[in-house]
């Protein structure tokens, strides 16, 4: 177990990476692919920087990543093809590598002002994760009792004025605004890696079509849904296979009980 908590950061740490590697896969490949073309160039070339000799791998993928920031590693360069390539490269480099330094830059913007694009790259890396639906009071509520359990949470919230946006991203934990009827969105909070969903919004109807994406999506994950008629809960619960459909005024009126035939607190 001592060893999972140690491994478990690098694990996250990974899937980190993996997720920027993602976000950015346009840049990178298509440099990865100019890299590796200019690097060809340069590698059947004999160069007299190297006393006629032809450069090996490495420096020849060198020379081309250099030659996408207008520096020329050998100096003049000893084909025609290779002074278009350097000609070209800079002006390449400044689309791709440009627009991806631009791109990273929103993200690190973003991550600290709260905004989606983080929070989405964030839950991304999560695994055995709930996925909590809506924070209002009941959401809320049921984001703090995880939360102070230990288990972490991927939150959706639909409305971006919601009351209790700030308390939620307070706890630390990544909070998608958009609507979660979206399969996208679902996708975002990685519903397919999650151990349990909880679709806790007040509009019975989408809760239920979530949790039927939910199950399509990944048929082992655990679904719980908030329906306000306790009838309908009860039906369907059996109807659809879900977990467990509860009535958050069936939940509170045990509580309420509780309370109303516990002795009175002495007073004085």
């Amino acid at each position: 177990m001592a060893m999972g908590r140690r491994s478990r950061p690098l694990r996250v740490a990974l899937l980190y990476v993996a997720a920027l590697a993602r976000e950015f896969r346009g840049a990178l490949l298509l440099t990865g692919a100019l890299v590796v073309l200019g690097a060809a160039l340069f590698a059947v070339t004999p160069h007299a920087a190297l006393a006629g000799r032809r450069p090996g791998p490495l420096l020849a993928a060198y020379a081309a990543w250099m030659a996408l920031f207008a520096e020329v590693v050998f100096s003049p360069p000893e084909a025609w093809y290779l002074d278009v390539l350097h000609a070209l490269y800079p002006l390449l480099g400044l689309v791709v590598l440009g627009e991806g330094v631009v791109r990273f830059a929103l993200l690190m913007t973003s991550r600290r002002r709260g905004e989606r694009e983080w929070n989405r790259v964030m839950a991304s890396t999560y695994r055995d994760h709930v996925v909590l639906c809506g924070l209002g009071h009941l959401g809320l509520r049921v984001l703090e009792e995880l939360r102070r359990r230990g288990v972490e949470v991927v939150a959706v919230e639909r409305d971006p004025a919601a009351r209790f946006l700030p308390a939620a991203r307070a706890l630390g934990v990544p909070v998608l605004v958009a609507d979660m009827r979206d399969d996208a969105v679902l996708e975002e909070a990685s519903v397919r890696h999650a151990r349990t969903i909880v679709v806790a919004t007040s509009d019975d109807m989408a809760n239920l079509e979530v949790a039927l994406d939910a199950r399509r999506m990944n048929p082992a994950i655990k679904v719980m849904v908030r329906f306000y008629d306790q009838q309908l809960a009860a039906k369907i619960q059996g109807a659809f296979g879900i977990d467990d459909a509860f009535s958050s005024a069936a939940l509170a009126a045990p509580a309420i009980v509780d309370r109303a035939v516990a002795p009175p607190a002495r007073r004085g």
